[in-house]
């Protein structure tokens, strides 16, 4: 098991016990872990997915912890940084590939927070359209 791996189960484990405070630093380390891997290889979608997952369970501690606005900022993050990926071609197709797949799985989460914290008139209609594109351009395997 490698470090990031340690520091996510005992990040969730810290949160299930309502240790907030030793959750959230074991869910940062495990951030800054991941991204150490990932710059040796950035074509490891595993490692794309737990970057991703570590992001959103900070999102569901701050939601707990009745931080909305903070809450949203960690969903947005790599949100954002899937999109980046997506549209940059010097990471080459794998990486592009798995960014677009990542795409839907960091948009959902924006959209059902959205819609429980509600959100301006324009961010909702933003992000609904978002949801469109990102639908139409996932990529197909055959």
């Amino acid at each position: 098991m490698t470090l990031w791996q340690t520091l996510l189960i005992n990040a969730n484990a810290c949160f299930n016990q309502q240790n907030f405070e030793k959750a959230e630093e074991n869910y940062h380390q495990a951030i800054e872990c991941i991204e150490q891997y990932w710059q040796e290889n950035s074509n490891d979608f595993e490692l794309l997915m737990a970057w991703v997952s570590a992001f959103h369970n900070l999102a569901v501690l701050y939601e707990t912890q009745e931080q909305p606005k903070l809450a949203f900022r960690y969903l947005q993050i790599p949100h954002q940084r899937m999109t980046e990926l997506s549209q940059q071609s010097q990471y080459g197709d794998s990486l592009n590939f798995f960014a677009l797949r990542a795409l839907k799985i960091t948009l959902t989460p924006m959209l059902a927070f959205s819609k429980k914290y509600p959100a301006c008139d324009g961010c909702l209609s933003s992000l609904q359209k978002m949801a469109v594109a990102i639908n139409d351009n996932q990529p197909v395997i055959h």
